[in-house]
């Protein structure tokens, strides 16, 4: 991978831990950064204190007021900002329209979903900001799309998926606790499946917890020992949800899965469970890129996900909140499962830093590179 000099990136988010979608990319990002010489900044938002190695992290504890300030300090560094907040959007866009040099990755549909219900200050606030932004990297191509149909320029537009192939850590594999790795252990067909948090959209679960369960029960019917787990880290809960949490706590124990289902509410790294799973599982309403999916392909793991969003290549679809069909993909995949994997171990793999990079130069004036979707 070139090694581009002279960059200096500030970036704008949070690592690992929690382990999320967007915490593992940045996470990944300052590793490969690290890789490449490029002298980088990480204006945690979250306000986690972390060890930090050469002054790369800063802690922010009150990240709307710090953006205002960094907004008015901020000289040399291309502001990368990994933030979904609508306010933080606006905010980096202003830096853009004052000339700065300044780039946002759109990692969700979340603009998409929230865009009806902003006024029409805040919907005008945030057009602005993205076309005042000096790239925009996005996902997937259902946000590209929504980014178009706002008046952004193309030319301005990347779409680049979110995956950066991990590095097996032996300490990322020794967080894990020794009854998660028993219950994989035990069990067969092993399926894992991963939520940011609980969230609904259109009053439907978007991470399909409800599916999996139903699915959980569906399957014990020809695989009596068959197991899944959940990661779905409780300090992200809000007001609420627990509620929620309880409704489907009560759901395993009626269907009678409590030595079958598995929720792990701790943030530990979930990429180990992925390669020791059978099948990877994304019932989603609706998504970004999700990173886990790639993932599991990457490790020769099958993926099943929802069709709300263009898959990557090897997944295996099934039709939004449809149970039935749900089911029935997951159980083609166990009765085909030698010829699933062979299909998947035949797929090329790309390390999608090296276009970010060119996203850094190109933004940075040291390049006209054409950077292809």
């Amino acid at each position: 991978m070139k090694k581009p000099k002279g960059l200096k990136i500030g970036l704008i988010g949070s690592c690992t831990p929690p382990y999320t979608g967007v915490t593992v990319h940045v996470h990944r990002l300052m590793k490969k950064l690290d890789e490449c010489n490029i002298d980088y900044v990480l204006y945690d938002v979250l306000g986690v204190q972390r060890e930090n190695k050469e002054n790369r992290i800063v802690c922010i504890k009150h990240p709307k007021l710090w953006m205002i300030k960094y907004f008015l300090s901020t000289k040399n560094e291309i502001i990368h900002n990994h933030t979904e907040d609508w306010r933080g959007q606006i905010i980096v866009g202003l830096m853009g329209l004052l000339g700065k040099k300044t780039i946002a990755t759109l990692h969700s549909e979340a603009l998409i979903n929230s865009w009806r219900d902003y006024n029409f200050i805040i919907r005008k606030g945030i057009q602005i900001a993205l076309k005042s932004t000096t790239s925009l990297i996005v996902v997937n191509s259902n946000i590209k799309e929504f980014c178009l149909s706002i008046g952004i320029d193309p030319n301005k537009i990347f779409l680049i998926p979110a995956f950066i192939p991990p590095a097996l850590e032996k300490e990322e594999i020794n967080e894990i606790p020794k009854d998660i790795w028993d219950f994989l252990d035990t069990h067969y067909p092993t399926l894992s499946a991963n939520a940011f948090k609980i969230i609904f959209f259109k009053g439907e679960d978007v991470y399909g917890i409800d599916l999996c369960i139903e699915l959980c029960y569906k399957l014990k019917q020809n695989w009596n020992n068959v197991g899944l787990i959940f990661f779905l880290p409780e300090f992200l809960w809000e007001k609420g949800d627990r509620q929620y949490f309880v409704y489907l706590q009560q759901r395993i124990i009626e269907l009678n899965l409590q030595n079958n289902f598995l929720f792990v509410t701790q943030s530990y790294p979930f990429h180990p469970i992925i390669q020791k799973s059978s099948i990877f599982i994304r019932p989603t309403n609706t998504d970004g890129d999700a990173i886990s999916i790639r993932e599991a392909l990457y490790f020769g793991i099958p993926a099943v996900a929802s069709n709300v969003v263009t898959r990557p290549e090897g997944t295996i679809v099934f039709k939004n909140r449809d149970i039935d069909d749900f089911t029935l993909k997951v159980t083609d995949l166990l009765d085909n499962y030698h010829y699933y994997k062979q299909k998947i171990n035949s797929l090329p793999f790309d390390d999608n830093t090296a276009r970010i990079l060119q996203v850094y130069q190109k933004v940075a004036g040291m390049s006209d590179i054409k950077i292809s979707d």
